[in-house]
């Protein structure tokens, strides 16, 4: 199916709409899997509140960028780094790279997805949720990559990306 702002998306039963969504991050073009979920009463129209999300998001990514580097680099140092890992600090080290720049970060967090809750989950505005996957924390056996929840196109939570879900 084509839609005006999903562009080309397929419906998968269980899962919900599913596209490829073009985003720019770090200026590397990226092309994010786009999960739009469905109600849990059988609806599975895209409804215009997603629609809305997704545009508005798109709209103003240039301006959330840098903002939310910013806040990606300040979870990353006083809520992830040295959480757990070795004790070597050598090894500590590897685990737990310098995050403090714009450059390190686009380094190390690569973006994956972006997953629009249904409305019933959208009673305080627009939500959608941009997942990435890391490179620290040695193997990520759990994929606890970072996930961030925006409201209205404002930062609301990071955390692993389980907070989509």
């Amino acid at each position: 199916m084509t839609d005006e702002v999903f562009r080309h998306i397929n419906y998968e039963e269980g899962i919900g709409w599913i596209a490829a969504f073009p985003l720019k991050f770090g200026g590397i073009r990226y092309t994010l899997l786009l999960l739009a979920q469905v109600d849990e009463n059988g609806n599975t129209e895209i409804s215009e509140t997603q629609r809305q999300t997704l545009r508005h998001f798109d709209d103003r990514w240039d301006s959330i960028e840098p903002l939310l580097v910013d806040a990606l680099i300040q979870y990353y140092n006083k809520e992830e780094k040295n959480r757990y890992g070795p004790d070597d600090e050598k090894e500590s080290a590897f685990w737990w790279p310098d995050i403090d720049s714009h450059e390190q970060l686009y380094n190390t967090v690569t973006p994956k997805s972006l997953i629009i809750p249904p409305d019933y989950l959208m009673e305080d505005g627009r939500s959608i949720y941009l997942l990435f996957d890391k490179t620290w924390g040695s193997e990520d056996l759990d994929d606890n990559g970072m996930g961030v929840c925006f409201l209205n196109e404002q930062i609301a939570e990071i955390g692993y990306k389980d907070i989509a879900f």
